[in-house]
């Protein structure tokens, strides 16, 4: 927009930061060079002034991010995919290798980790501990650790009184379930080495 002024008066804040920006046309631009080719030091000051804030508003404006950059970035917080069985997993029945119940604790031991019933399982290489302790009328806790070199690639599933329960063990393998209701319960680990199905449980 070209600049309305009658000789001898000062340039506006407006006409002052057009003109710094660029966007006056020729005519309004040579106006306000011979008016700052003048003494007149208001003006001079004000573009001045203005040119310094112009000059650090635009160094501190954040620069746009690479897309390549920014994809990089949201991948780094993506969650891990857990990998579904493929076909021709293997799929084997996992062997029981310790069971409180049957080979009771020592008293001492009893008194110190509690009533739970603990069991270890074998899976092939790796190693499944389960407790199972009881929360109240009717209900069940499950908690243990998967001893595997990927235990956060696996997932556990427990079927039991018609419902189905899913736990996803964390990168120390360790996972947990509140609340599951008891009675013979079907558990079942999937992972990366296979498809792992547990005998019946009684909780």
């Amino acid at each position: 927009m070209t600049p309305r002024r009658s000789p001898g008066r000062h340039l506006d804040a407006r006409t002052a930061l057009d003109y710094l920006e660029g966007l006056l046309p020729h005519a309004g631009r040579t106006e306000v060079e011979e008016h700052l080719a003048g003494p007149c030091p208001e003006c001079h000051e004000r573009v001045r002034a203005l040119g310094r804030l112009i000059e650090r508003m635009r160094r501190d404006r954040t620069p746009v991010v690479p897309e390549s950059l920014r994809a990089l970035a949201l991948a780094a917080f993506a969650p891990a995919t857990r990998p579904e069985p493929a076909g021709g997993m293997l799929e084997a029945v996992a062997r029981l290798v310790f069971d409180s119940w049957a080979s009771p604790l020592p008293a001492a031991t009893r008194r110190a980790v509690g009533e739970a019933r603990r069991l270890h399982f074998a899976l092939m290489d790796d190693v499944l501990e389960l407790e199972c302790e009881t929360e109240a009328a009717g209900l069940v806790s499950l908690r243990g650790r998967l001893r595997a070199s990927d235990s956060a690639l696996f997932r556990l599933e427990v079927e039991t009184s018609g419902e189905r329960f899913t736990a996803l063990p964390d990168s120390s393998g360790r996972f947990a379930l509140e609340r599951v209701p008891a009675g013979e319960a079907h558990l079942t680990v999937t992972g990366p080495t296979g498809r792992f199905r547990l005998p019946p449980l009684t909780m």
